[in-house]
């Protein structure tokens, strides 16, 4: 029913790894199957250890220990997921904490590249730079359609100021070095983007200890170095972060968890934003108060506004329902659990409330970024500019805020058509540093709404980046189609001459895969093209003898 809180007191999923302190957690379906999988950081301060992903099994259930993890281990912080080098695959950022020598040492920040639904076992990029980070985030800083990372940096514990840091991202890669850096160093332990201003681009928000929470903005052409917002509340000790409307006028508001652990209340916060503006005091503080965490905003009940979920270190998960724009100093619901809480993520793993929407925006000649109506999205089904559908590279997107940002702002009139999956019924992981307890899942109890028992289909076909690749000598193509026709897959040379037809025949709606031996080929790079119903796409691969 509407308005109430659709969730029991107990997980209805535990894991059973539990030696790990896990810390960064995001649902995302890394092997495009039309399921949320599970990926967790593990480490924080007190071990080094594994990237972990618990795939979905393809019915809505996750296994209770990893079907994937890193080669490598280290002090991990939190992580975020998107789609880096254009490939239709998400990736996975993660910050590291503390170097391997512990708190002596500075940790860095690093991606795992997901090569056709598989991440990298070990990392793809590492920057160059070392520095004490325990977040990171995925947002197009520069506006060119492209996914950069935003990280912040900090230890409070041994007083370890460092200057916060976006690595941009060039051509599908990230610079080693950071491109941006703040004016202050401070200690950010965590960080995220959103267009507060609603002047069509992300600024950039920063949850600070010992500090005041700190906005950057984002002119259009470049992000500020100096803070243009911040916080002047006495308490000043900010664990997590989320952005995100509370009181549905159109302007995003900023929910803040504080840890009282160094000081401070403790409380869980909101500012709202008035009008474009943040206010610098909370409207609204929770009567709780201690070891504030993991925190974050979702529509649970399905009533069409955000409520606010809430974490803290020995402590339950708390939510408090959104009634008119506000919220009840005390929670609505408390679990019956007493874990180490770090993240908080929102996804349907069940399938079980998925629902699509078309939603359009016209074009006023300089906008590039455009939030869908609700978040968190399940899939990003396709954009369209007027007539022209873009392919990856032309955009990029974020998921668990719901925005979509262009490479190219499209001619002032001109329709623009974002076709996305979401679900009415959202069910939420958390990832738990405590080691004698697994990560746990709650499961929605809403009553379905409909279930998908197959992927859905992109709007457009979509031709898959081949996998390896490089390679020697076969490599396999995968391709998707949402609408029957004559279907032609074709190798090209440097030169643009013919060298294998893979497919050409007639096709039925579904996912395809070719494998191409290039046994009788030599070593360069060739092109292949996909091409159905007037619809041309090409995939660049590299055969090394």
């Amino acid at each position: 029913m509407l308005g109430q809180v659709p969730f029991g007191a107990s997980p209805t999923w535990v894991s059973t790894d539990v030696a790990n302190y896990s810390t960064g957690a995001a649902w995302t379906d890394l092997n495009r199957d039309g399921w949320m999988d599970l990926v967790i950081a593990n480490g924080n301060d007190m071990a080094r250890q594994h990237v972990v992903v618990y795939y979905n099994s393809g019915v809505g259930t996750l296994p209770t220990t990893p079907g994937w993890q890193s080669s490598d281990i280290d002090y991990h912080g939190h992580l975020s997921v998107g789609d880096v080098n254009n490939d239709d695959f998400p990736d996975v950022a993660v910050s590291v904490y503390i170097g391997t020598s512990g708190f002596a040492q500075k940790g860095r920040v690093k991606l795992y590249l997901n090569n056709g639904g598989t991440l990298s076992s070990s990392p793809s990029w590492v920057s160059k730079d070392s520095f004490y980070t325990f977040s990171c985030a995925l947002g197009d800083a520069d506006g060119d359609g492209d996914l950069d990372l935003a990280v912040a940096g900090g230890e409070s514990y041994n007083h370890r100021p460092e200057r916060n840091r976006i690595y941009f991202n060039v051509a599908g890669a990230l610079d080693s070095l950071p491109g941006w850096q703040s004016s202050q160093a401070s200690y950010s332990y965590d960080v995220g983007w959103a267009d507060f201003d609603n002047d069509g681009d992300l600024d950039l928000v920063f949850a600070n200890e010992t500090a005041p929470n700190r906005l950057y903005m984002n002119y259009g052409d470049s992000i500020g170095t100096s803070p243009i917002w911040s916080s002047t509340d006495a308490s000043q000790q900010a664990n997590s972060l989320f952005a995100s409307d509370v009181n549905n006028d159109g302007y995003i508001d900023l929910a803040i968890s504080d840890n009282n652990q160094l000081g401070g209340t403790g409380k869980f916060k909101v500012y709202l934003n008035n009008q474009g503006v943040l206010n610098t005091i909370p409207a609204w503080l929770s009567s709780w108060s201690g070891y504030g965490s993991g925190i974050t905003l979702a529509d649970i009940d399905d009533d069409g506004d955000n409520d606010l979920v809430t974490g803290g270190w020995w402590q339950p998960c708390r939510i408090y329902s959104n009634q008119g724009g506000s919220f009840s100093t005390t929670p609505q619901w408390t679990s019956a659990t007493g874990s180490v809480v770090e993240a908080i993520v929102f996804g349907d793993y069940d399938n079980d409330g998925l629902d699509t929407m078309n939603v359009q925006f016209t074009s006023n000649g300089s906008r590039k970024l455009f939030y869908l109506p609700r978040s968190p999205l399940q899939q990003m089904i396709s954009v369209a500019v007027g007539s022209d559908t873009l392919a990856p590279g032309e955009f990029c997107y974020d998921l668990e805020n719901g925005w979509v940002s262009l490479s190219t702002p499209p001619w002032a009139g001109v329709g623009i058509v974002a076709e996305a999956v979401f679900s009415r019924d959202l069910d939420f992981a958390v990832s738990n540093w405590d080691p004698t307890v697994g990560n746990y899942v709650f499961r929605n109890t809403l009553p379905p709404v409909a279930v998908f028992e197959e992927p859905l289909l992109p709007a457009r076909p979509q031709l898959l980046q081949n996998y390896p690749n490089p390679f020697n000598p076969s490599t396999s193509f995968s391709f998707r189609i949402s609408h029957a026709g004559f279907v032609t897959v074709r190798m090209f040379d440097v030169m643009g001459q013919l060298v294998e037809v893979l497919v050409s025949e007639e096709k039925d709606p579904g996912e395809y895969s070719v494998v191409w031996n290039a046994e009788q080929h030599s070593s360069g790079v060739y092109f292949c093209r996909l091409q159905v119903r007037g619809f041309t796409e090409i995939r660049k691969s590299l055969l090394v003898r």
